[in-house]
């Protein structure tokens, strides 16, 4: 094994012990170890794609020209830094290799979450974020022509259990929305996220009502009870909220607004949806002053027909 496989391995390893342990005082390190081997394994697949090249050249973080005695030059890797998680996605697909389809940003974000604050249930959270990137630990080892089996040994049986089981609750969870009848078709639940430990395993307690107002969730994970409202939002961030990013990254108007008619957080705005997931209201014609179309970000405050400029300045002429 080269180093940086080895070290990978035993990271990963070690992030199954600490989480195994229920040690209340180990969730960092478990999260620590465990990304880290996934990064790892992921720089080893860099290398092996380019096996003769100086392994630096190939996950090097920084380069600088220097002198080929050619009259030209190369680059070489500028110190010992390597690439961070966002750099292997983009050199993965430099070196034509397919990254795999797994979010471990959650993973990442939960990381650095615990490095700096509490959040509440620690050990779960890093219990169910090493669950949902197990596909990727499978991947990598699979572009690295390796058995996972073989090299992590009792680390690789434990997070086959763990991922069953997280598979099996969150489906159970995913089905108790089923029958709701959105506003607009809700599909993101992996995306879901506990408002205290951060958890996906969101669920709602009476699975036949129908009702989105009605709904009373809970969180299998921490335990705690989510409000409709709340429950809503939820919904909305994990289905509209990387429309909302893109959007506004653009500088194109907001997706996830504030409704017009009951003020709250649930009135999404794209070109396919258009209303309030809270009180069904939907806003729309243009403002009988200057006829742009209305949107929840142009109306005016008392919702009047106009939009906030032109509101504005009747107010001023009054």
């Amino acid at each position: 094994m080269t180093d940086i496989f080895e070290n990978a391995v035993h990271s990963l390893q070690l992030g199954i012990e600490d989480f195994k342990s229920n040690d209340t005082r180990r969730p960092i390190s478990a999260a620590r170890n465990y990304y880290a081997g996934l990064l790892l394994l992921a720089k080893q697949c860099l290398i092996e794609s380019a096996p003769h090249a100086d392994p630096m050249d190939v996950i090097g973080a920084k380069y600088k020209p220097v002198p080929d005695g050619q009259g030209s030059v190369a680059h070489k890797a500028d110190g010992y830094k390597t690439v961070d998680l966002f750099q292997l996605k983009s050199r993965f697909k430099d070196f034509d290799l397919a990254w795999p389809k797994v979010n471990i940003d959650r993973l990442q974000a939960l990381r650095n979450d615990l490095e700096h604050f509490h959040p509440k249930e620690p050990l779960q959270s890093v219990k169910e974020a090493i669950a949902q990137s197990f596909p990727m630990v499978e991947a990598l080892f699979k572009l690295l022509r390796r058995n996972p089996a073989t090299e992590l040994g009792d680390a690789w049986q434990s997070m086959l259990e763990e991922h069953a089981f997280f598979e099996a609750q969150k489906e159970a969870c995913d089905a108790s929305f089923e029958k709701v009848d959105w506003l607009a078709e809700i599909t993101a639940y992996e995306d879901f996220a506990c408002p205290s430990c951060h958890s996906s395993l969101i669920e709602q307690v009476d699975p036949s009502n129908t009702v989105p107002q009605d709904i009373k969730g809970k969180c299998r994970a921490c335990g705690i009870e989510i409000d409709a409202e709340q429950v809503i939002q939820i919904a909305l961030v994990a289905e509209y909220g990387s429309d909302g990013y893109i959007a506004a990254k653009d500088g194109g108007d907001e997706v996830i607004c504030d409704c017009p008619e009951c003020g709250l957080h649930t009135y999404i705005m794209t070109y396919d949806v258009n209303g309030c997931f809270w009180c069904e209201y939907v806003l729309e014609g243009n403002c009988a002053r200057c006829h742009i179309a209305l949107t929840p970000s142009s109306v005016a405050y008392d919702n009047n027909g106009l939009c906030s400029y032109c509101d504005d300045l009747f107010k001023k002429d009054d």
